[in-house]
């Protein structure tokens, strides 16, 4: 067994291995690391706590995401921690979880419970908080995987996302997860096919109508020191001049990118005279992204689409705003940021993904730049009858930093997930078009003033994925939940337990308060058992005289002891003290047993001869055989609720974990009473029967018949029962976490 390294190591191995993850992508942009960078987080994962793992997923997320989102520093060290940081803790909470899906003995199911669970993870945080970040996505970084990459138009980017874990997955549990060398070597091998295999689905092909698309492109830089306004007519003025150049030779469609027609050069009317001179001067539809202005006050990003003779005929508002960027949630109680005043106008999101049609040319979809992070926004978009894909692009603000280049990463996915041809249309670059393959046609520089300008194909089929849409990590989460809800099963066995003595010794405990109706009754009936057996009355001071009761039958019999204490303290603690009374006395077999009548003294031969068998016999009404007198349904539906729940949290082997009729033999009391209890009630014989499972001592059932007691009332509170039940939702959290229970 390997040592595990400390902690400070492991956080900075974590730490290299998400250095290394982000190498797969844009400046640097090797994809193949993928495959191994996740390798070291997943060994040092193996056994760690949910604690542990949190912080080394914490450590991986923050060096991986802060390497690759590097090109936030622009916008200042608070906005670059607190993305890094919310992406970070992403892969944080799968540290966490990972103990839960994993188990020792299982490499192929661990592989497949690790790739689920990261796919999920990955998934949950391109939705969410804000509608949610998909950037640094692991199977964006595969678009340049040929073979893999085919696997989007079925899967979408989860489908490469899970194989590209699955692959780091196996190569670990070849590394670590045991086995001899064809099974070590069987698990790369399974590696290796789960790269090469996706090279038999082919590729989508757009089959429709060819459109002629011409995208502007220009250099958004201008002199220092010019003020917002002006900036906005400059850039709009050179869209108009280059768009004119289009006159001797028109296309079908004319594209600018986002920003082109900010809200000061729309207000301007000589500006907007321009633009309707020079799109009409032209004669083709052009669409332009633009930040509008409503007369309702709100401003929204949008693509406003021109028709031939310069008129604006329709418009596609922006659903998916920018965080921080284009709005500033909770605004009132972020006041005391200085940061938020560079948004000083919450934009207004639209209605939502609609296609642009009426303009001469097959329906097509304009989502705009940042929505272009989201698969399952742009396959909206497709559904709603998009034949191709235009994406107004804006990076302007992050200079020559490779945010524009992991932008088209994502064009690239979206392009063969969605089966269209994607053009991106980047104020300032750098623009493309890309085909339904995933290949980038042409493309532009950034800030390099061009028309970038192809043919390309519309299509109206549909791939498995716009079809089908997330199911990889929807099938992935039932996965995921199937692997939690299966808790860790007993790794100690003992075998069959010795023999008994002939006779062994055997000591019934019986804890009372107030039990002076039946105490008698229950003493007498015990002693006339056949296996001559001792009884010791646990009592809590009882101020109806159940302890006077006592002593007159202990008076005329010897095996009757009392022990009497100053308050009561619960039937956890009474019972523990008369367990540590029969092991100092030498007891072989010691004996549960309620006062009150409700247990049948004549059960008790039954069990005494199981324990024979077994280091435990529970006395159980809920196997064949047994049964309860005298409940109400509600009653008898809880209590079996409880046991079924308990046994499903806990994967105890009984039916009736809470029933406190039951025979220990000596050795298991040995062992239980090694660590403290502090639990009562149900919970502490739920813990009982979990610990002595645990700890791989046999366990058996024997029917029995329950009787509600005629006097007095029961101990059992609704408190109690809650306690109970949140303890056993705990102990089989902390149980499927690899961890141990503690009360």
């Amino acid at each position: 067994m390997t040592t595990r390294p400390r902690l400070a190591v492991a956080l900075a191995a974590a730490a290299a291995g998400g250095l290394v993850l982000s190498l797969a992508f844009p400046p640097a942009g090797i994809w193949p690391v993928a495959f191994v960078a996740v390798v070291p987080l997943l060994l040092l994962l193996r056994d760690a706590r949910p604690g542990r793992g949190a912080l080394l997923g914490l450590a991986f997320g923050l060096a991986s995401f802060g390497a690759i989102l590097y090109w936030i520093l622009r916008f200042g060290e608070m906005a670059w921690f607190a993305l890094t940081l919310l992406s970070g803790l992403a892969v944080a909470v799968f540290g966490l979880l990972v103990p839960f899906v994993t188990r020792r003995g299982h490499p192929l199911r661990n592989a497949l419970g690790i790739a689920s669970l990261w796919t999920v993870v990955e998934w949950v945080r391109s939705a969410w908080p804000l509608g949610g970040f998909s950037w640094g996505g692991l199977g964006v970084s595969q678009v340049d995987d040929r073979p893999l990459l085919r696997l989007a138009s079925v899967g979408g980017v989860w489908g490469i996302t899970f194989v590209v874990v699955l692959v780091n997955a196996l190569i670990a549990e070849a590394i670590a997860g045991g086995g001899g060398v064809r099974a070590r070597a069987g698990r790369v091998l399974l590696a290796v096919a789960l790269v090469v295999v996706p090279v038999l689905i082919p590729f989508p092909r757009a089959d429709g109508p060819e459109v002629d698309v011409a995208a502007i492109q220009v250099d958004v830089r201008v002199p220092e020191g010019t003020s917002s306004l002006d900036e906005d007519l400059i850039v709009a003025r050179r869209f108009v001049d280059l768009h004119r150049s289009l006159v001797a030779d028109p296309p079908d469609l004319v594209l600018w990118g986002e920003g082109a027609l900010d809200p000061a050069a729309a207000a301007d009317p000589t500006t907007a005279a321009a633009v309707t001179e020079a799109i009409a001067s032209v004669g083709v539809p052009t669409v332009a992204g633009a930040v509008v202005n409503d007369p309702d006050g709100s401003q929204h990003t949008s693509a406003l689409v021109f028709d031939g003779s310069g008129l604006v005929v329709d418009r596609y508002d922006k659903v998916h705003l920018v965080p921080f960027g284009e709005y500033v949630p909770w605004r009132d109680r972020l006041g005391w940021l200085d940061a938020i005043d560079q948004v000083p106008v919450d934009r207004v999101p639209g209605p939502g993904p609609r296609t642009i049609e009426g303009v001469g040319l097959p329906s097509f979809g304009t989502p705009i730049c940042f929505e272009n992070a989201f698969p399952s926004l742009v396959r909206s978009f497709v559904r709603a009858g998009a034949t191709f894909l235009v994406v107004p692009v804006n990076n302007a603000s992050y200079g020559f930093t490779a945010a524009a280049a992991q932008h088209l990463q994502m064009s690239r996915m979206r392009a063969v997930e969605t089966g269209r041809w994607v053009v991106d249309a980047a104020v300032s670059g750098p623009s493309a078009f890309v085909d339904p393959q995933g290949t980038v046609v042409a493309s532009r520089e950034l800030f390099e003033t061009s028309i970038l300008r192809e043919r390309i194909r519309t299509s109206e089929a549909r791939t498995l994925y716009v079809r089908l849409g997330d199911w990889v990590p929807w099938l992935s989460l039932a996965f995921v939940v199937g692997l939690v809800t299966i808790p860790r099963r007993r790794t100690a066995v003992r075998g069959t337990p010795g023999p008994l003595p002939s006779s062994p010794r055997t000591l019934v405990i019986l804890p009372t308060y107030k039990e002076v109706d039946t105490i008698g009754t229950v003493v007498t009936r015990v002693l006339q058992a056949p296996e001559h057996v001792d009884v010791l009355v646990v009592d809590d001071s009882s101020p109806d005289g159940t302890a006077d009761e006592v002593r007159i039958i202990a008076a005329t019999d010897p095996r009757v002891r009392l022990l009497v204490r100053p308050e009561k303290s619960g039937l956890a603690s009474a019972y523990l003290d008369g367990f540590r009374i029969a092991l100092d006395d030498g007891y072989d077999l010691v004996v549960e047993m309620d006062s009150d009548l409700s247990h049948d003294p004549s059960d008790l031969s039954p069990l005494l001869e199981a324990a024979r068998h077994h280091d435990l016999t529970i006395g159980s009404r809920y196997v064949p055989g047994g049964s309860v007198t005298d409940w109400s349904r509600l009653r008898l539906a809880l209590s079996r609720g409880g046991n079924r729940y308990a046994r499903f949290m806990l994967s105890v082997p009984v039916h009736d974990a809470t029933s406190g009729y039951r025979v220990y033999r000596r050795e298991l009391l040995q062992e239980l009473l090694r660590t403290p209890f502090h639990s009562d009630g149900y919970g502490f014989q739920v813990e009982l029967v979990m610990r002595a499972d645990r700890l791989g001592f046999d366990l058996a059932e024997v029917p029995i018949t329950f009787r509600e007691r005629e006097h007095g009332h029961s101990k059992i509170s609704r408190t109690i029962v809650i306690e109970a039940l949140w303890l056993f939702t705990r102990w089989g959290v902390s149980l499927r976490g690899g961890g141990t229970p503690h009360s």
